[in-house]
């Protein structure tokens, strides 16, 4: 059996407003065409993912809220412990999904997220800008088998090519 994991940085965001703390920054007008765009691109993807994962912070859940705007079935599940992960912290994740779910998404921040795609394929991966998604696919069983250097790069898509 094989896992797929999509790694996926939020979308573009507004500089911080005054008061504002940096768990409030909220979606562009950029940010959300974006994350529409990601949308129809994962919808078409096989292996879509049915559960996405992201941090409770605002521009995180709107990016995960947009993801999941046509599909009813796919299940949000907020996880906290991603703003402030280290990419060890994220790869433990990844490790402690349920092994009856064979597509995941996670919705997270730079540079945690580009650091755990490039630790988990040997192929090498550019940039991650805002809104940039990184599709792998793991010969394993159980995602706690999912290890630094053991997924296959099957996508890696940038807004502007979207």
């Amino acid at each position: 059996m094989s896992r797929h994991l999509f790694l996926i940085r939020h979308a573009e965001t507004a500089d911080k407003e005054m008061g504002e703390t940096d768990l409030d920054r909220k979606l562009t007008s950029k940010g959300i065409h974006d994350a529409q765009n990601l949308q129809s691109f994962l919808s078409e993807v096989s292996h879509s993912p049915k559960i996405i994962f992201h941090s409770h912070a605002v521009r995180t859940t709107h990016t995960a809220n947009l993801l999941a705007a046509h599909d009813p079935t796919i299940q949000l599940i907020v996880q906290s412990a991603i703003y402030h992960a280290t990419p060890k912290e994220l790869v433990k994740l990844i490790q402690q999904m349920n092994n009856d779910w064979e597509s995941v998404a996670i919705v997270g921040h730079n540079p945690t997220i580009s650091a755990v795609a490039q630790d988990l394929t040997e192929q090498s991966i550019r940039g991650f800008s805002p809104a940039t998604i990184a599709g792998f696919q793991f010969q394993v069983n159980k995602w706690v088998d999912v290890m630094p250097g053991s997924g296959l790069l099957t996508l890696f898509k940038e807004p502007n090519i979207l």
